[in-house]
């Protein structure tokens, strides 16, 4: 009885409570006051766009936007404090409703005024501001494109225009030789110098330092002259620390987690060691590189240093132990060929019907841009949007050109292409202003923020806010906004070229801003965007005056700072939407944090925090939390049901399980990359997945030999249709836990949505691989593994897929029904792996069309009655213990010109690759035969010189083996090179020296004159060849060898998957 009465009084006060809201709502001044508020933003918004490109000509717009921008966000910030309150009271369980009634009209009583005031001020502004563009004749409608308009190419165009001396005079001073048949001459200038030698590439923004350096980076001779290479971008900001640690990472190619700059210089050290270092600084702002060059004193004879800048200033050297090279001064290109280039940027074709009226139109233009690559880029993506006259005579007599300008500045240019963006666009380019020049986006990442800051409007359509995000991105790009940088780790990478830059931050001064230690006074305080560099450079005191920015509405820190004042912080910046604190020394959040009313955004991913207080649940407007990597995670704090705004989280690994008790939250929420692990505890099941409805990128299901029924798996509900890879894992160490059937039935149940491109099986130990959805039912899928899978057949694949990994699946015996042409059409990977397999239809390989990847493993059983085929496609081929498949070979080499890498290791049956097939594999540099114990004849001399990678190991019946050495034929080969699908790496030519290799054994052994003092190399590189004059006659002459490295077999280069790493605030590449 007494708990009907406690449920009938509080519905009753429930529904009193709601009633009294409602009323207030409507009752109250407030309502109309924000609906007028709501219904004038419009128009002073559409005012701001009019004005703000004409504020570098018109002082009185300059002085006066920014406060109109002032009054509009103050307007915001009003609008949303009404929604936070509404959203709170009206989801607040409250009892008593006289409590409810009394604190809302707290509330409400002091904040009509507020709304008045706000009013007020954007109507004020808006008049003055409109008189103003009325008076300078500032057009009302500033020409656009619509989302409609014709899409343009990328600005990475695959021909370079012009340079061709400049790039012919740089590789001259680094002493390069031209031709193949001399990489090893000394002769060259820097070589006869030991002295550190620097190559300054100067000249303004935009006329093609960066582009220039990269053609010098990649020019053929280049990779084969240095042994190791490296790209680092320095930007603006230089920090010595930061730096150093990308060079390291970039030489190695793996992370870098010391923070002690001795122990960074003394590992950069032993790097650049003996070896031919090339070292390109792109983006130097001031003579501080110079600190960077310290360990390169290690590096051997030859080494270099590439330099682009602005100003030839940066580039005088103080240090004695380096030689300047001349300076290569970059000017705009020559007409001719930069008229060229312009008509490929603007889409001008010679054949196109109005080419002769646009022809006088676009030559007038491209007079305009001084020559500069960077001009013709970026106003050739607009003019090719429309290829009418009226078009392009609007952009030839825009007053944008009447911008004041340097005599060789192309500003205008950049300026009239922002001004054509539409205004969705201009408004989420220019909020890049916030980061750093040279800083690296993603498309992902960029659009998740519009979306935050409301830059994305919702769609009446079906269309998802995410997908028109990322369609306004591609629009950008389009328009040449957005540079491709490269794609590491699966992610592709953007950059803003640094005039777009100082574009972009001339138009938001008022709004973004990049903090330093000395730059803290200059911040205004309408400020809304600030990115920190470094937080331990900024004082108490200069803290304190950055918490009184009481407009602030992000604050942006740069990973790895350490951030003390996070409690100041949540005190002062109470109108903050975005608190960004990634891998910072955090260990705490403060209770205070609760008056972060309208927090939005955050990220504390990687921190070392223990738990949330409580109050972290009254953050109602939170819809993006970053967990990952809170390792020392705790728990969630009580009340997180009541986040209900969290529409992305990406939670700690290890508490995943626990958000199956808040249903309701995940229900509403996108999770990211969820790993999953089913227990047989009555709570972590798998029917507890069916609350995650939005689960995105990966999802890793493991344990799942805790599910016994067919009914629980269908639970989990795994039709998500944002799931892009899905990971199922069952413990295949375990024995007679569950039936054949229940793996078979399990498998059944976990059907996933039709949008899948990846799935990964492990330790399955059902009867069939191929469910019932594997075919049909996954029409976008593209790679299939399966890995440790006790399995007597596959039955079907998906003709989608392209990728197809089979690694240790005991008792599959036969490919023969699934592995056809006719069923896989678009595959381009094979990787098979199996002691059990028998049977594969090899001799129909040469229909897969475009196929490229092909690699057989560990199939000791493997019958071939028929010889293999493969297609032209192919690059890089793999048979390592394949059992009869080896005696496909030679004769599948046949034409098989598109192959760069081929494998052979433990292949008995091969006795001869004849120079004639060698000869037609013209695109091979990589060749490495292991243990192929009959094998005694392997193409030529001539073949095997031309080749940048020669492995040979124990290969006995080779009667003649050498280590190619000496002589003008030799090929220099960079040290410490990765060999690309292979472990090894190669000697520099210090430490080479002359082998020849025993038959019997395979071993290598010093020949005499060989100097004592080099190390042996870690791998071996070997080709066919005479003996040299200073090979040994007789094993007596051999000095006896105290220590043989080991020779390690390439691993194997599968097309998997790879986690992304942590993100680096700069970008730079290592060869």
């Amino acid at each position: 009885m007494t708990e009907f009465w406690n449920k009938a009084i509080e519905f009753l006060a429930t529904t009193i409570s709601q009633s009294a809201v409602d009323a207030l709502w409507q009752n109250s001044a407030v309502s109309s006051n924000i609906s007028k508020l709501r219904a004038t933003l419009p128009r002073a918004r559409l005012l701001i766009e009019r004005s703000e490109c004409w504020r570098f000509r018109y002082k009185p717009i300059d002085e006066l936007l920014p406060q109109v921008k002032a009054a509009v966000y103050e307007a915001e910030i009003r609008l949303d404090e009404y929604d936070s309150e509404k959203w709170r009271v009206e989801g607040a369980n409250w009892r008593i409703p006289g409590e409810l009634i009394n604190n809302f009209k707290n509330w409400v009583s002091g904040f009509p005024a507020k709304v008045l005031s706000a009013q007020d001020a954007v109507d004020h502004m808006s008049e003055e501001l409109e008189k103003i563009c009325n008076n300078f004749s500032i057009p009302e409608n500033p020409n656009q494109f619509s989302k409609t308009a014709r899409p343009i190419t990328s600005s990475d165009h695959p021909k370079i225009y012009g340079r061709e001396k400049e790039l012919d005079h740089a590789i001259s001073l680094l002493g390069v030789p031209k031709s193949d048949l001399c990489v090893g001459d000394s002769s060259s200038r820097i070589a006869k110098k030991r002295k550190l030698a620097i190559l300054p590439i100067v000249g303004m923004g935009g006329v093609g330092k960066t582009t220039l350096a990269q053609m010098v980076y990649k020019y053929k001779n280049v990779q084969s002259y240095f042994n190791l290479k490296v790209w680092v971008c320095v930007s603006d900001q230089f920090d010595l620390e930061r730096l150093t640690k990308e060079i390291i990472q970039c030489a190695t190619g793996n992370e870098c987690n010391v923070t002690n700059l001795d122990l960074l210089q003394e590992t950069l050290k032993e790097l650049v060691k003996s070896k031919r270092v090339l070292l390109v600084l792109d983006d130097i702002w001031s003579k501080d590189w110079q600190r960077l060059l310290g360990p390169m004193i290690e590096a051997s004879d030859g080494s270099a240093v590439i330099l682009t800048t602005r100003d030839p200033e940066h580039v005088v050297c103080t240090a004695g132990d380096m030689n300047i090279l001349d300076l290569i001064r970059l000017e705009g290109l020559e007409e001719n060929i930069f008229w060229d280039f312009f008509k490929i940027c603007s889409g001008l074709e010679v054949d196109s019907e109005n080419y002769l009226q646009l022809e006088n139109i676009g030559r007038e233009i491209c007079g305009r841009l001084k020559g500069f690559p960077l001009a013709a880029i970026t106003l050739g993506g607009l003019l090719r949007k429309r290829l009418d006259e009226q078009h392009w005579i609007n952009i030839r007599d825009s007053k944008m050109w009447e911008l004041k300008h340097g005599e060789h500045d192309i500003m205008p240019v950049l300026q009239l292409s922002y001004q054509y963006l539409p205004s969705h666009l201009k408004k989420c380019f220019s909020f890049c202003a916030l980061y750093p020049k040279d800083h690296e986006f993603t498309s992902i990442d960029l659009a998740k923020l519009w979306i935050m800051y409301r830059f994305i409007p919702v769609q009446e359509s079906l269309k998802r806010m995410e997908d028109l995000a990322l369609d306004y991105f591609h629009d950008l790009k389009n328009s040449c906004f957005f540079h491709y940088k490269d794609n590491s780790y699966g992610i592709e990478k953007y950059v803003i070229h640094d005039l777009m830059h100082d574009v972009c931050q001339s138009i938001t001064k008022d709004e973004c801003y990049c903090l330093e230690e000395e730059d803290i006074g200059k911040i205004s305080l309408n400020i809304h965007h600030i990115y920190v560099f470094d937080m331990t450079s900024v004082s108490e005191e200069n803290l304190r005056k950055m918490f009184k920015l009481k407009k602030l509405q992000s604050l942006v820190v740069s990973p790895y700072c350490s951030f003390r004042a996070i409690k100041s912080l949540c005190h002062g910046l109470k109108s903050i939407r975005r608190l960004s604190l990634p891998s910072c020394n955090i260990e705490k959040i403060p209770e205070n944090i609760g008056n972060l009313k309208h927090l939005q955004y955050l990220d504390i991913s990687n921190t070392k925090i223990l738990n949330l207080p409580d109050s972290f649940c009254s953050l109602y407007n939170l819809q993006h939390l970053d967990m990952w990597g809170c390792d020392q995670m705790l728990c969630f704090p009580n009340g997180s049901n009541k986040l209900t705004g969290l529409q992305i989280f990406r939670p700690p690994v290890h508490l995943v399980p626990l958000l199956t008790h808040i249903p309701n939250l995940l229900r509403a929420m996108q999770l990211y990359n969820v790993t999953y692990q089913v227990e047989n505890d009555g709570r972590n099941t798998i029917e507890n997945l069916k609350h995650m409805t939005r689960v995105s990128g990966f999802l890793n299901i493991r344990n799942l030999e805790n599910v016994s029924r067919k009914e629980a798996a269908e639970e989990a509900e795994l039709n998500k249709k944002e799931l892009d890879k899905l990971c199922l894992y069952w413990d295949d160490t375990l024995t007679n836990q569950v039936s054949n059937k229940i793996h078979m039935e399990v498998l059944e149940g976990l059907r996933p949505h039709s949008n899948l491109t990846v799935l990964e099986i492990h330790g399955y130990k059902g009867q069939d691989l191929s469910p019932s959805w594997m075919g049909d039912g996954l029409p976008n899928l593209r790679r299939v593994l399966f890995n440790r899978c006790f399995n007597y057949t596959l039955s079907q694949l998906p003709r989608s897929i392209t990728e197809l990994e089979i690694r240790q699946c005991g008792m599959l015996t036969s490919l023969q029904d699934c592995l056809q042409p006719n069923l896989l059409p678009k595959l381009k990977s094979i990787y098979i792996g199996g002691k059990e397999l028998v049977s594969l239809p090899v001799e129909s390989f040469g229909e897969f069309v475009f196929l490229e990847y092909c690699s057989f493993k560990s199939c000791l059983n493997l019958k071939c009655p028929k010889m293999m085929v493969l297609p032209p496609s192919i690059k890089r081929l793999e048979l390592d213990k394949c059992g009869e498949l080896d005696y496909s070979i030679p004769s599948c080499l046949q034409n098989l010109t598109s192959l760069r890498s081929l494998i052979l290791s433990h292949c008995p049956h091969i006795v001869s690759i004849p120079a004639e097939v060698m000869k037609n594999l013209k695109s091979l540099w990589n060749l490495t035969v292991l243990y192929c114990e009959n094998l005694q004849s392997l193409g030529d001399e001539q073949f095997l010189e031309s080749l940048k990678s020669c492995n040979i190991v124990r290969c006995p019946h080779l009667a003649k083996l050498q280590y190619l050495n000496g002589g003008r034929h030799r090929k220099a080969l960079p040290s410490g090179a990765a060999v690309p699908n292979s472990s090894h790496t190669i000697p520099s030519e210090q430490q080479r020296a002359p082998l020849i290799v025993s038959p019997t054994t395979g071993t290598p052994v010093i020949t005499p004159g060989s100097p004592s003092n080099q190390p042996m190399p870690s791998t071996v590189t070997m080709a066919l060849g005479e003996p040299t004059a200073a090979a040994p006659s007789s094993p007596s002459t051999v000095p006896s060898i105290t220590h043989m490295p080991s020779i390690v077999a390439p691993s194997t280069d599968t097309p998997s998957s790879s986690n992304a790493s942590r993100k680096r605030k700069r970008v730079c590449q290592g060869k």
